[in-house]
């Protein structure tokens, strides 16, 4: 097993193959397989059944997992990645479920590798935890996860296409979203927003969220500058107050080499371009569309 092992769906309601490709192209440019000393950092595991030659095997670093079940159907069957991670790992093993068209950005990295603790447990957080919040963990049994701020909606807290966390943890998620299916599927949308309302609302009481950087992870509206333009917006009141030396979330400012005054994205600057502030960079919109985006084309992909 690697430090951090991705479970993602490919298949009527999921990623689209391409969508896949993106991803693990990604983990290869940012050189996120294998360190320099052999160490195994991270993994990607694909259920689908759809032909494994489509996709790029990154030197057999993805893996692949068909399935047979039809109870989910759709978006649903994201669920089998909670599965699927507990089934593969030990349970303090990382598993990270990621819902939607997403791809790798500087300084992955330190998210990725970053540990969750198993419930019930502080130990080795990415941060460090108040001692109040110690007690909490301990005395509740609490699950600690990592997502990141939901900076630019009012959809959700916490953005809802990444999830990490200690397989022990994705047992307990699954078991959750199996034992509840009909109820999830009559009250949420088949939507990552729908699957993360039902979790920020009826698994609040089991979860902590682990402290994350604020706007690690950034929205990229396919063809469509002006919601870019309006993200930028959101960027300054939402995300760079939180760039002081202070550093109240425990992180401020990260983007090694970068410029903490960039704005999220530089359309017209001579060296800017994306914020460095920025590890993920989820894909809104038609992604098989995605080559006619020329700023997508040249500074992102």
């Amino acid at each position: 097993m690697a430090v951090s092992n991705i479970y993602v769906y490919c298949g009527e309601g999921g990623l689209s193959v391409s969508d896949v490709n993106r991803l693990s192209e990604s983990l290869s440019t940012n050189r996120q397989w294998t360190s320099h000393d052999g160490v195994d950092l991270t993994s990607l595991t694909v259920i689908t059944n759809e032909d494994s030659s489509q996709f790029y095997d990154q030197g057999g670093q993805v893996l692949f997992q068909p399935f047979t079940t039809t109870e989910y159907g759709g978006f649903w069957n994201h669920i089998l990645c909670y599965k699927q991670g507990y089934l593969d790992q030990h349970d303090d093993d990382k598993v990270v479920v990621i819902t939607a068209p997403l791809i790798a950005h500087d300084l992955v990295g330190i998210p990725m590798l970053e540990h969750a603790p198993v419930q019930g447990k502080t130990e080795n957080a990415s941060q460090n935890i108040d001692e109040e919040d110690k007690k909490l963990i301990v005395d509740q049994q609490l699950y600690p996860v990592q997502q990141f701020n939901n900076w630019y909606n009012d959809e959700t807290d916490f953005v809802p296409f990444f999830m990490g966390c200690p397989a022990g943890t994705a047992r307990m998620i699954y078991n959750q979203l199996n034992d509840n299916i009909e109820e999830l599927k009559a009250d949420y949308d088949p939507t990552p927003y729908g699957l993360q309302q039902y979790l920020e609302c009826e698994l609040e009481e089991k979860f902590f969220w682990l402290n994350q950087p604020k706007g690690i992870l950034a929205p990229y509206a396919i063809n469509d500058k002006e919601k870019n333009l309006e993200r930028n917006e959101l960027w300054e009141s939402n995300v760079r107050p939180w760039f002081t030396d202070e550093k109240p979330d425990g992180y401020g400012w990260r983007g090694l080499g970068g410029e903490p005054d960039s704005l999220l994205y530089e359309f017209t600057h001579e060296w800017r371009t994306i914020s460095r502030q920025v590890s993920f960079i989820h894909f809104e919109g038609d992604t098989d569309t995605i080559l006619e985006d020329e700023f997508a084309r040249w500074w992102i992909l």
